[in-house]
C-alpha cells in the first residue's frame, strides 16, 4: 500500500478535525490540503504553482460565475421587496389550521430560496416566518425544522445551489436528478408536517392530517389567483403592518430563471457548445439576468441601472467566501487529479470502495451521517476531496457520484449543527441545535435514502 497515499489520507483526517473543532475554516483548509498533496507526492514547485495554485483557482470558473450571478439575482429579489411580499402574502392566504400555516410558510420559504441563498437571506426570511409559525401553535423546534426543509426544497430547485457539485462532476449530470430531488424533498416536507405539526381544529388522526394538508395545497392556487388579480387585502387582525405593495406580477420573478432554462431547453437545447447548444451553466446565467431585469422593471423601473449595479456589488460581497472556497476546491481537485496523487491513492480506494454500483449506493447511504460535524462526507470539507479523488480515479461514473453526494448533502444541509444557518434558526426559535439535529435527521437521512433508491432503479 502506498506510503504517499496513506500520508494524503492522514492529511485529510487532520484537516477535517481542524474544521470540526472550528480551528481552521474550510476556505483555508482546501488550498492547504492541495499543498499537502503536492508536498507528499513530490510535485515540483513549478508544477504546484502552475497546475495547482493557479490552474486550480480557475478550474471552477463556471460555477464561480454562476454563483456570482445567482447572488446578484438574490440581491435584486431582496432589494425590490419581492421576497418579503411572498412571505407576507403566504401568511394572508394561510388557514386557521397549524398544518395549513406550516405548509404555506414552508412553501413560501422554498419559493423565496429559488432565487436567494446565504445567511443574510435566511435571517430576513426567518425573522418573518418563524414568529408566524410559532404564534400559530407550531412548536419552536418544529418551526426550525420546517424552515430548514423549506430551504432545502428551494435549494433543490435553485440551479445556483448546484455550483460546487457541477464544478466537480460536470453540468450534464444535474438534470438526471433535478426533478426527482425536488419531488423527494417536497415529500419529506409533507411527511414532517403530518408527523409533527398539530392538526388544530381541522382534523384528527392520519386522515385528518392528510385532509388538512390537502386543504392547504388546494387553497394555494385560488389564493395566488387572488393575489395576481389584486383582490387580497390584509385582514384587520393580521400581524403584518400594511404597507405599499409591489405589483403582483413581480412575484413571478423567483421562478423566472427556471422558465428561461426551460425555454432554452425546448428551443435550442442544453448541452455542449460545440454541438450548437447552450451550456447549462450559461443557460442559468441568462435566466438570472432576465429574471433580475424583469424584477427591477416590475418594481423600480426608474432605478433599473442603479439597482442592478448595486445588486452585483452587494451580491459579490455576499458570496465572497463561497467564491474563495470554490477556488480552494478547484486547487484540491487539481491536486487530487494529478497523476502522482492518483497513483498513490488508487490502491487504497480500490480496496475500500465496493465494486458493484448497488453496493456503492448502499455504502454511501448508510454512511450519510458522516457528513455531519464537518465529517468526511461533508462537501464543504473533506467530502469535496473524496469526491474529487473518486472522480479522478474513475471508480464510479460522474453521474453516479453526483447523485451520491447530492443525496449525502441533504443530510449536511438540513441537519448539521455546525451550519451557520442551523445555529441562527435554532437561536431564533429558542432551541438547541442538537434538538434540531435529532428532530430533522430522520427526514434528511430519508431524503438521502430515497434519492439513492431512485438511483438504484433509474440511473
Amino acid at each position: 500500500m502506498s506510503g504517499a497515499g496513506i500520508c494524503i489520507l492522514a492529511g485529510f483526517v487532520v484537516f477535517a478535525l481542524l474544521m470540526v473543532k472550528n480551528w481552521l475554516p474550510a476556505l483555508l483548509a482546501m488550498p492547504l490540503m492541495a499543498a499537502w498533496i503536492a508536498l507528499v507526492t513530490g510535485m515540483s514547485f513549478t508544477v504546484y504553482a502552475n497546475s495547482i495554485l493557479y490552474g486550480g483557482a480557475v478550474k471552477l470558473i463556471g460555477p464561480i460565475v454562476l454563483v456570482t450571478f445567482g447572488a446578484m439575482f438574490a440581491r435584486v429579489i431582496q432589494k425590490t421587496g419581492i421576497s418579503k411580499m411572498i412571505v407576507k402574502k403566504s401568511a394572508e392566504m394561510s388557514a386557521d389550521s397549524p398544518r395549513a400555516m406550516a405548509l404555506v410558510m414552508s412553501l413560501a420559504t422554498a419559493f423565496v430560496f429559488l432565487g436567494m441563498s446565504g445567511l443574510g437571506a435566511i435571517i430576513m426570511v426567518g425573522s418573518i416566518t418563524l414568529p408566524i409559525m410559532m404564534s400559530a401553535g407550531i412548536a419552536p423546534v418544529d418551526a426550525a425544522v420546517l424552515m430548514l426543509l423549506g430551504m432545502s426544497l428551494g435549494a433543490a430547485a435553485n440551479i445556483a445551489a448546484y455550483g460546487g457539485l457541477i464544478g466537480i462532476f460536470g453540468a450534464e449530470a444535474i438534470f438526471r436528478y433535478y426533478l426527482p430531488y425536488i419531488l423527494i424533498s417536497a415529500g419529506a416536507l409533507l411527511l414532517y408536517i403530518v408527523a409533527h405539526v398539530p392538526a388544530g381544529a381541522g382534523g384528527s388522526g392520519l386522515w385528518g392530517a392528510l385532509e388538512s394538508v390537502l386543504k392547504g395545497i388546494l387553497r394555494l392556487p385560488l389564493s395566488l389567483i387572488q393575489v395576481v388579480a389584486g383582490w387580497v387585502k390584509p385582514a384587520p387582525h393580521t400581524l403584518l403592518k400594511k404597507r405599499q405593495e409591489i405589483p403582483a406580477i413581480s412575484l413571478a420573478a423567483p421562478i423566472m430563471p427556471l422558465v428561461v432554462i426551460g425555454v432554452l431547453q425546448v428551443t435550442v437545447g442544453l448541452g455542449a457548445a460545440n454541438k450548437d447548444m447552450v451550456d447549462p451553466v450559461a443557460a442559468a446565467i441568462v435566466g438570472f439576468v432576465v429574471a433580475a431585469v424583469y424584477a427591477a422593471c416590475c418594481t423600480k423601473p426608474a432605478k433599473l441601472v442603479n439597482l442592478l449595479a448595486g445588486a452585483f456589488v452587494e451580491g459579490i460581497q455576499d458570496v465572497a467566501g463561497v467564491l474563495f472556497l470554490f477556488m480552494g476546491i478547484g486547487m484540491l481537485a487539481s491536486a487530487a487529479a494529478h497523476p502522482l496523487a492518483a497513483e498513490a491513492l488508487a490502491p487504497i480506494f480500490q480496496a475500500c470502495i465496493p465494486r458493484s454500483p448497488l453496493a456503492k449506493l448502499a455504502f454511501f447511504a448508510v454512511l450519510a451521517p458522516a457528513a455531519l460535524y464537518r465529517g468526511p462526507l461533508n462537501m464543504y470539507g473533506m467530502g469535496a476531496g473524496i469526491a474529487v479523488v473518486l472522480t479522478s480515479l474513475g471508480l464510479a461514473s460522474p453521474v453516479l457520484l453526483f447523485g451520491v453526494f447530492l443525496a449525502v448533502g441533504s443530510v449536511q444541509g438540513i441537519s448539521d449543527p455546525t451550519n451557520s444557518h442551523n445555529t441562527w434558526i435554532a437561536a431564533a426559535c429558542g432551541v438547541d441545535t442538537t434538538q434540531v439535529l435529532k428532530r430533522s435527521l430522520p427526514f434528511s437521512w430519508g431524503i438521502c435514502i430515497a434519492l439513492v433508491a431512485y438511483m438504484a432503479v433509474a440511473v
